[in-house]
């Protein structure tokens, strides 16, 4: 059985099946987030937190005012480590948006998952293949994703957060003139980051405000904090993703001031361990999925879009929240009078999967 969270009484999606079984609403409330915060900016950073952060609290608080936010509770069954695996997708050409996807989850919580995906890469015939995009046409791949998708749904207490940027857009610190590049280079100076191209420190600093937002939001005070980001441009040498780790211990209490027992970070380790590339992986196919089904949506419309087979697998698992699984997508994209706005991004089913029931949302808000 999947379980699932909707809100109750929409009419423009297929009918849906609800279950009120105590025992599933009372996990549902152990592991969901109640009431939060959502003023993460504070009235005296406000005017110095750039765009970004802006956009950030906009898009949250816009999917709160619609019924529909719901965060994880990182703090539930003691969990005392806040793990975030984060991967980016869009960088290709034929891409006209950048994404940053995050997987934010109770760290301590993910014992279970880990089994079941060993036993799942055992029966798949996957092996030692990683999850990836990419990777899609692999026939064993394609077949295990919707088992995989399901152990994410059921055993990982988290937020799934993907930021979606309009490749339009050059910066989101500035007008993205010569000014605001070199007030990015600057603020790599500092912690000694070095000498980097343009497009790679705007990328850095989306990504560590980010993440220093999310942990505003969902940390607790005296949590640890694990970080772990692909290879990448960003922190392509040990050095650099030493210094990395570093830019983002700067840039946190511009956000909070929580303090966190410890911040740490790691690049996947070699040999590889799938312990951890397994949760690397969700990030990584959410950048990619989101990535080609919005640039074919710009590219051909709505109704003509294409997503290469699998993708649309993990277009369906978007849209809906799990019990421990929270899913949010926001974009920044410039409007047709030139401004820039942001807001969620509905993806919305159309179709019922067997065996598939929802719990109310109004039970946990």
């Amino acid at each position: 059985m999947k379980i699932l969270l909707c809100r109750m009484g929409r009419t423009d999606v297929y009918p849906k099946q609800f279950t009120f079984d105590p025992q599933l609403v009372e996990r549902a409330r152990l592991v969901t987030l109640r009431s939060p915060n959502l003023n993460v900016l504070s009235e005296e950073n406000r005017s110095k937190l750039p765009g970004l952060a802006h956009f950030l609290e906009q898009g949250f608080k816009a999917r709160d005012a619609d019924g529909k936010l719901l965060l994880p509770n990182l703090s539930a069954l003691a969990n005392r480590t806040v793990g975030i695996f984060s991967d980016y997708g869009g960088e290709d050409q034929s891409s006209r948006f950048f994404t940053y996807s995050f997987m934010v989850c109770a760290f301590g919580s993910l014992g279970p998952f880990k089994q079941e995906m060993a036993s799942l890469r055992a029966k798949s015939g996957l092996g030692e293949k990683e999850i990836a995009f990419k990777d899609f046409r692999y026939g064993p791949l394609r077949r295990m994703l919707p088992d995989y998708l399901q152990l994410c749904d059921n055993y990982i207490n988290g937020l799934l957060f993907t930021l979606v940027v309009d490749k339009t857009i050059s910066s989101l610190f500035g007008p993205g003139d010569a000014e605001t590049m070199r007030h990015i280079t600057d603020a790599l100076d500092q912690p000694g980051y070095g000498t980097v191209a343009p497009q790679v420190g705007e990328k850095l600093f989306r990504i560590s405000h980010c993440i220093a937002y999310l942990l505003a939001l969902l940390g607790q005070p005296g949590q640890k904090i694990f970080w772990m980001t692909d290879h990448d441009a960003i922190g392509e040498t040990p050095e650099k993703h030493t210094k990395l780790v570093e830019i983002l211990n700067m840039v946190l209490p511009l956000y909070t001031t929580k303090r966190f027992s410890r911040l740490g970070g790691a690049r996947p380790f070699t040999p590889r361990a799938f312990d951890f590339l397994d949760l690397l992986s969700i990030a990584d196919i959410a950048a990619g999925t989101i990535a080609q089904v919005l640039s074919s949506m710009e590219a051909l419309g709505k109704d003509n879009a294409q997503i290469k087979e699998g993708g649309d697998k993990v277009l369906r698992w978007l849209c809906y929240d799990s019990i421990t699984l929270k899913k949010l997508s926001l974009i920044v994209k410039r409007m047709p009078n030139g401004d820039v706005g942001c807001g969620p991004i509905d993806f919305e089913a159309q179709t019922h999967e067997e065996d598939e029931f929802f719990i109310p949302m109004q039970f946990l808000r």
